[in-house]
């Protein structure tokens, strides 16, 4: 009998421009034509299931790493920092510490100055991108792969999931407002922040939502683990950030490896605890060059764009070679304690 094809459930974690390494492990992931039957994203994450969904549903494998390239480019093209491209590989040594201090700064000083950039505010820069980029009818009608956006909203601090029609851009553009830099999102009279917040992402529905998923991976953006925390003010609030956008990650992955260690040992017929039981969980860890924030979260030039796509499709050969027979096979991940091992 012929060995049934694994149908992967993919949940994508957002880290801004880190997204970008995303990007470059889904792009090597879909050269496997692994079948994708669900996805889940927060801010870059959402961005990036939103061109991925757009384009499997018109193209297939080949159309899902187009749109994923279409959105990234227009990240660059549309970005703030293009001005410092272009200069050459003599200029780097001085041009990119210099970029990354100026990032740490205005990240530092972004809550007091973005409330006289409306332009910024009002997120019309984020907006462009996806209008120019991302095929957003295309991802509101599609049933081929249900994708799960998630937001946090503000006033109760829970997760706001919109799927299928609810997907629009303004659903977008709630999972991805970082509030030191946006203005909340209101809609339907709820306001919103950064879908890292509350569930980045969303796990929750890959694999309870009936979509039978043999397999979910979890592609993680921020590393759990640094082995340095600096000094500086812009240091600090960047370890904050990674800590607080990881938590709900690290709590979510706990309790669905417990539970799967419990409904495997047990025999139950609980139609949740058997979903939790049958599906290979996997974590792509992010590598150690994207801890510390030697590449800022907000450097979206194309250098920095394309280095990080390099990077994740590196890290998703060296897991494939590692890990990539257990998909459809078992859990290559089977405490979160063995993923946050220093």
């Amino acid at each position: 009998m012929a060995q049934m094809k694994p149908r992967v459930a993919l949940g994508l974690q957002g880290g801004g421009s880190y997204g970008a390494y995303g990007w470059g492990v889904i792009d090597r992931l879909l050269e496997e034509h692994i079948e994708i039957v669900a996805v889940s994203g927060a801010s870059a994450g959402a961005l990036n299931g939103a061109a991925l969904v757009a384009g499997l549903a018109t193209g297939g494998d080949d159309g899902g790493r187009e749109a994923l390239e279409r959105l990234w480019r227009a990240t660059a093209e549309r970005s703030p920092l293009r001005g410092f491209e272009g200069f050459g590989t003599t200029f780097d040594p001085f041009l990119d510490p210099f970029v990354a201090r100026s990032l740490a700064l205005f990240r530092e000083a972004s809550a007091y100055v973005s409330p006289f950039l409306p332009t910024l505010r009002d997120m019309h820069l984020f907006q462009a991108v996806v209008r120019a980029s991302i095929d957003l009818e295309t991802v509101a009608r599609q049933e081929r792969v249900p994708l799960y956006v998630s937001a946090t909203d503000i006033l109760t601090g829970a997760a706001r999931l919109f799927t299928g029609p609810e997907v629009t851009l303004k659903a977008l553009m709630a999972s991805s407002c970082l509030p030191e830099l946006f203005a909340p999102v209101e809609i339907d009279g709820r306001r919103y922040w950064d879908g890292g917040y509350a569930a980045n992402p969303a796990l929750e529905p890959l694999v309870f939502n009936g979509h039978g998923a043999t397999d979910l991976i979890v592609l993680q953006l921020t590393p759990f683990v640094t082995d340095a925390i600096g000094l500086l003010p812009s240091e600090i609030a960047g370890r904050v950030s990674d800590i607080s956008f990881n938590a709900c990650l690290m709590r979510d992955l706990k309790a669905l490896t417990e539970l799967q260690r419990y409904a495997r040992e047990t025999d139950t017929q609980d139609t949740r605890m058997r979903a939790i039981a049958d599906i290979n969980i996997h974590l792509l860890q992010a590598p150690c060059e994207l801890a510390g924030g030697e590449i800022s979260k907000l450097d979206t030039r194309w250098s920095t764009i394309g280095a990080l796509r390099d990077l994740g499709r590196a890290t998703a050969e060296r897991w494939l070679a590692e890990s990539g027979h257990a998909i459809g096979a078992d859990s290559s991940l089977q405490t979160l304690e063995a993923a946050i091992a220093p």
